[in-house]
């Protein structure tokens, strides 16, 4: 598939609910006096950040790539042996040779050899990403919060070391969001990926942090898939003129069924 022109485009919607409570970091002291506060909107009601999303889709599809027959390079070409573009040092010794090529269709060939599959889809130094993950938009909880408390072990003695007690925000358990994801022009093997690591979520992952000790249990429910196929005229008119996609509920396991039969 082309990925000059928009050719397709596929939209996953879902809910995302909180098992327990969930702590995703504001990077600042919390609005109850707490060492760590929670991210939150204008409004005060805990966030779930559309980076945080991604970062932990990628790195579960990371894990799964090998099983379905592809390659992840994790970033770093030396632990991974898979060459990529995204390694820092495997591009700084191929760059020239990119930079050389004189045509974009020349460009996109030699991304394609010198990118690993899971960067071909999340994005690289070189291309962008073709999948989008929304900041997940509460539905209802996660307007209120607790006070945790921590300390630092001695990992020698197992016990806590002295004076170093701290306290952090966390947002109670129930907390319902909803999930958007978007993919431009993904073939069926990314659909098969992307449709291994949502199977995955179903059953619950841990999102944020302090996850060791029990916080962020999260699963994901009500998955909707659709699609835009921009050959087809009546879908393309659909969703130009009135915003409306076509039901693809089948797509994704389909996508898997086949790649897992290979």
């Amino acid at each position: 598939m082309s990925q000059k022109l928009l050719e397709r485009k596929v939209r996953l919607t879902g809910t995302l609910t909180f098992e327990t409570a969930f702590h995703i970091g504001s990077g600042r002291e919390g609005d109850l006096a707490t060492d760590m506060g929670v991210l939150k909107d204008w409004t005060g009601r805990a966030v779930v950040p559309g980076s945080s999303l991604k970062g932990s889709f990628r790195a579960l599809a990371e894990r799964l790539a090998p099983f379905l027959r592809q390659t992840a390079c994790c970033l770093d070409t030396g632990l991974s042996g898979i060459q990529c573009v995204s390694d820092q040092t495997y591009l700084k010794n191929h760059l020239k040779s990119f930079q050389n090529l004189t045509s974009e269709d020349k460009k996109i060939e030699w991304l394609g050899r010198h990118t690993c599959d899971i960067c071909r889809l999340f994005g690289s130094l070189l291309q962008a990403s073709r999948i989008f993950f929304t900041d997940a938009a509460l539905l209802r909880g996660g307007e209120s919060f607790e006070i945790r408390d921590g300390v630092v072990l001695d990992r020698d003695s197992q016990t806590a070391r002295h004076g170093l007690k701290y306290d952090f925000e966390a947002t109670p358990a129930g907390a319902v969001y909803r999930l958007d994801i978007d993919l431009e022009n993904p073939s069926d093997r990314e659909l098969a990926l992307v449709g291994a690591v949502l199977q995955e979520w179903a059953h619950g992952f841990r999102l944020g942090g302090f996850t060791s000790r029990g916080l962020g249990r999260v699963s994901l429910s009500e998955l909707e898939v659709f699609q835009v196929d921009y050959s087809n005229t009546e879908e393309l008119r659909n969703f130009l003129l009135h915003r409306q996609m076509t039901p693809a509920a089948t797509l994704l396991t389909d996508c898997l069924a086949k790649v897992l039969a290979l």
